[in-house]
């Protein structure tokens, strides 16, 4: 064995606690990266296995002669397959006493539809020998308890007529029941899918003919398929066709891959903050064994070793530490990977989940853990090899100005010169090696960033829900009519006991259009003053609805290149459409709609008449006696809880307390680590000076206060730009889930900022502690002696 690698075994074995801690940290970077990434691609591979064997559609088309719609895509090179369905919004009533907007949506009895299928979970498939039997969809089914046998009643437009559950069943439609791109997140028993015999969803909608068109591509066709949707969707048009949804666009869909996309990104950004304080830590540590070695790197280039060997020897000791981090995340992460899937896959409501190994995960871990470590010991290879041998054979470290800047301070502070000796102690250490002293810094803003882009997450959901339910949504119940409202039921409805106001709306089904452009979203009908309603502005202010025009999202600003004042279109389910102006944008954290008055959307649609009726109780008022009296009313077919969501919201709240607990435990290991590194080589580096200190007649425990001081100085350096850097990454990080679905503004309550500083210099405070230990152990005499050697 060569005399460099005795060397680098011996090396490895002296202080090992700091090579412990760098190799913690790539493990920890590999594994979060292995385990994350491969649930991510699992997930990604069995969501896109679920569309192929259900048949997801490409594109749906909803409105017009169905038929031709769907003859003409069936000739269309490119399709496999056209489906026509009704598909139909309308009030449920479930067993429990329940009652919902729901929607039906048509299938063939006896057989899968070629487009659009579903899997029975439990129970039978529709049967034309049952003509009223329907498949409840497993989110309905659980919210109401539902089971084959079970009846829910459906109003037909003049009545409730009862409905038998023949089974429960999923579909790739409805993996998360959004019921719309402008309502993501229902309230758990506010919505619900039953499929149900197509000539049952025709009576039920009140329609002659199928509403819909469910279009899917062949692989080819797939390919190409915005110019597919683009072909289609005005060959619909040409037929009357109001809205074209593509798969990206398909409110579920959507909703999932926003999530998976933010779920893809945590695959990368953690663990790159993990690597990147291994580097940190790798460096600092190996920065100080070269300062160390300068003797043996003197002998070494004096007895005719090459650079490059001296190079490569130091390089070999950081690649040794990552590997051995990488080989030990690589199989935690492999270990991690499946339990991960299926825990997400349920989240989301995948029928099945499939867990695969992909040596690329681990080829490209253990490459992340060998890059890691090694380029952070390049540096300091080099660095080693470029030490003069004369000068490294004399075995001192050059000094790095803290004695200069001491001396301007004094110049510049007359009074400076009297602090005592121990306050120049903690002053001058940062100093003297400042490269260090950076590094240290550099920690302790990846530590923050971790902690804040958690912690931010946090603060940042919670004033999303406080600004949609405290600021822009103020009803708190919306009920939806069975009849035609006029002023006496709206009277009898406002005199409720409980009830402060009660206000009409309606809700039109669109798609905005500029240019080539379009956007299916639902135009609201409110009054001209309303009161259940505020309309924020992308500037931050508020404003009135308009009399003439339009309010629409301002996601819709960039996503159909439109300003104020100018001319959009909106096609109707009827198939016409109708010119208006943009009169202004929203700001809203759930949702893109467009906003106009009663009046306006009656002159847009005369049959559109107001719909549903908002409602706010009085402060401190019965809300379930005010829903009994409500609901009973014979004009009410529905009642929903407006504040149900945002109870739903905050529940979802104790989810995020896990996630922030977990990340804030990585955030501190993280920063134990780096700062056990950094720290402890920094009392490594001065134990002879600490010594002659002690010698002196300085306490241990004195010492120990000042040292503490010195170090907690740098991690308070530290802290300010970790709070500025973790902040833009907080933003960054929630700006990556901004949508037309949901709109996040970042905002860190000053208590977060405060809590987190304190926290990171708790665990300075802990990650010093064995050194300090070690600084009570050393040998004053063995030290001192080595100094005047």
């Amino acid at each position: 064995m060569s005399t460099l690698n005795v060397k680098l075994r011996r090396d490895l074995r002296r202080r090992p606690a700091q090579l412990v801690s760098v190799v913690v940290l790539v493990m920890l970077g590999v594994a979060l990266f292995g385990a994350s990434y491969d649930a991510y691609k699992n997930l990604d591979a069995g969501y896109q296995d679920l569309f192929t064997e259900y048949r997801f559609a490409d594109l749906t088309l909803a409105g017009g002669d169905t038929a031709a719609i769907a003859r003409e895509a069936r000739a269309a090179p490119g399709v496999a397959a056209a489906a026509v369905r009704t598909v139909a919004d309308v009030p449920m009533r479930t067993p429990d006493g329940g009652t919902l907007v729901g929607r039906v949506v048509g299938l063939p009895a006896g057989t899968q539809p070629p487009v659009n299928r579903v899997r029975v979970l439990d129970g039978r498939y529709l049967d034309p020998a049952a003509p009223t039997g329907v498949l409840a969809d497993r989110h309905l089914a659980d919210d109401a308890g539902l089971r084959p046998g079970a009846a829910v009643a459906v109003w037909d437009g003049r009545a409730w007529r009862n409905l038998g559950v023949r089974g429960t069943a999923s579909s790739p439609e409805y993996l998360w029941p959004a019921p719309s791109r402008q309502n993501v997140l229902p309230a758990p028993g506010s919505f619900g899918v039953l499929y149900v015999p197509e000539d049952l969803a025709r009576r039920l909608a009140g329609s002659a003919a199928p509403n819909e068109v469910a279009v899917r591509y062949t692989p080819e066709g797939r390919a190409g398929a915005a110019r597919l949707d683009a072909a289609l969707t005005a060959a619909a048009r040409a037929h009357g066709a109001g809205a074209a949804t593509t798969r990206a666009e398909q409110p579920s869909n959507a909703a999932l891959a926003q999530d998976i996309k933010g779920f893809s990104q945590l695959a990368v950004m953690f663990p790159l903050l993990f690597l990147s304080a291994a580097g940190v830590a790798a460096y600092v540590v190996l920065t100080r064994r070269v300062a160390r070695d300068r003797v043996v790197i003197g002998t070494l280039r004096a007895s005719g070793f090459r650079r490059r060997t001296v190079v490569a020897h130091y390089l070999a000791t950081g690649a040794a530490v990552g590997a051995a981090g990488a080989v030990l995340g690589a199989a935690a992460g492999l270990a991690l990977a499946g339990p991960l899937t299926r825990l997400y896959g349920d989240a989301i409501g995948l029928p099945e989940t499939t867990v695969t190994v992909r040596a690329a995960t681990l080829l490209y871990g253990l490459a992340f853990g060998l890059a890691a470590g090694a380029a952070a010991a390049l540096a300091p290879a080099v660095s080693a090899a470029r030490v003069p041998p004369a000068e490294a054979m004399r075995g001192a470290v050059p000094a790095t100005g803290g004695a200069g800047w001491i001396a301007r301070l004094e110049r510049a502070v007359p009074a400076a010169g009297r602090l005592p000796a121990g306050a120049w102690l903690v002053l001058r250490g940062p100093t003297r090696q400042f490269r260090r002293t950076l590094y240290t810094m550099a920690g302790v803003v990846l530590a923050l960033v971790l902690v804040l882009v958690s912690w931010g997450m946090l603060d940042s959901s919670r004033a999303t829900v406080s600004r949609q339910f405290d600021q822009v949504q103020r009803q708190d119940a919306e009920l939806t009519l069975g009849r035609p409202l006029d002023g006496a039921a709206l009277g009898a409805l406002a005199g409720t006991e409980g009830v402060r106001a009660a206000e009409p709306s309606t809700r039109l089904t669109a798609t905005v259009t500029a240019g080539d452009r379009g956007y299916s979203t639902t135009v609201v009908g409110l009054p001209a003053g309303t009161r259940m309603h505020r309309f924020l502005t992308p500037g931050g202010g508020e404003r009135s609805l308009p009399r003439g025009g339009a309010l629409l999202g301002a996601a819709l600003r960039e996503e159909l290149g439109v300003r104020t004042g100018d001319r959009i279109g909106l096609a109707l389910p009827g198939g016409g459409t109708v010119r208006t102006t943009v009169a202004g944008f929203v700001d809203e954290p759930l949702g893109t709609y467009a906003y106009a008055t009663l009046d306006q959307v009656a002159a847009w649609a005369p049959e559109a008449g107001p719909d549903t009726v908002l409602v706010e109780f009085e402060p401190g008022a019965d809300r379930a006696a005010a829903e009994r009296a409500l609901t009973s009313h014979p004009a009410v077919v529905a009642y929903t809880d407006s504040q149900a969501l945002k109870k739903t919201m905050d529940e979802y709240m104790d989810l995020f307390y896990v996630f922030v607990a977990v990340m804030l435990a990585f955030g501190g290991l993280l920063a134990f680590t780096v700062l056990f590194a950094t720290l402890s080589v920094n009392l490594a580096e001065r134990a002879t000076e600490l010594a002659a200190l002690r010698a002196s007649g300085v306490g241990r425990r004195r010492l120990a206060r000042l040292v503490t001081a010195e170090n907690l100085l740098v991690v308070a350096a530290g802290i300010v730009p970790g709070l500025v850097v973790g902040r833009i990454a907080a933003g960054a990080f929630l700006g990556a889930f901004d949508s037309d679905l949901m709109a996040f503004h970042t905002e860190i309550r000053p208590a977060t900022y405060a809590w987190s500083a304190l926290a990171v210099l708790a665990v300075a405070h802990l990650a010093q502690r064995p050194g300090l230990r070690g600084l009570a152990r050393m040998d004053l005499g063995g030290l001192v002696r080595e100094r005047t050697g």
